[in-house]
């Protein structure tokens, strides 16, 4: 059974860490990582900014939304205190589904 061999492709030749060639790759690839991991941050530091801002946002909106909905309810008491109070008002067809919700 043969044992593989380490060639070195054609075209390349073997760098030490002496080398300038192999020097100046590794600064290179030094500032390829840190540019790299800098715009990680900064998209992570991005995305949790809209994450903060959503989550307030949010929160509105449920706010907004219990508001309207205790006017609804409100309305909605309103009508069927007319209806039972004798004024002669068709009751809403989708009242039962109204309070469904509620």
């Amino acid at each position: 059974m043969k044992m593989p061999t380490n060639k070195i492709p054609l075209g390349k030749k073997e760098l030490t860490k002496d080398d300038p060639q192999y020097k100046e790759k590794r600064i290179k690839n030094n500032d390829a990582v840190k540019k790299s991991r800098q715009k990680s941050k900064t998209n992570n530091k991005v995305t949790l900014e809209k994450v903060t801002e959503m989550k307030c946002e949010n929160e509105v909106l449920e706010a907004r939304i219990k508001l309207v909905g205790q006017e609804l309810q409100f309305l909605i008491d309103i009508y069927v205190a007319h209806v039972k109070g004798g004024h002669n008002l068709p009751p809403p067809q989708c009242l039962d589904e109204i309070k469904k919700v509620l």
